[in-house]
């Protein structure tokens, strides 16, 4: 069943629950870095708490992840 006909079922309990929203977690490990947009690339960086300042392409946002990713991947036993 569609998320939106589920929402106008529920609606009518609870009008708040059409607004909760979820954010995907992030995960880097098999995707290809330069594949992804510059939105994606600097919502990485606000998690992990960076700012790429001086950052004016999309290649120094992959750069600077793919510098960073090291010290921020999940640790073998986090998975």
């Amino acid at each position: 069943m569609p998320a939106k006909k589920i929402c106008e079922k529920l609606k009518k309990k609870d009008p708040a629950i059409c607004e909760l929203r979820y954010e995907k977690p992030i995960d880097l490990t098999g995707r290809d870095i330069s594949k992804m947009r510059v939105k994606e690339l600097k919502n990485v960086l606000s998690k992990w708490g960076e700012k790429c300042n001086g950052c004016t392409e999309k290649r120094d946002y992959v750069k600077l992840v793919e510098k960073l990713w090291p010290e921020h991947a999940p640790k073998k036993d986090e998975l």
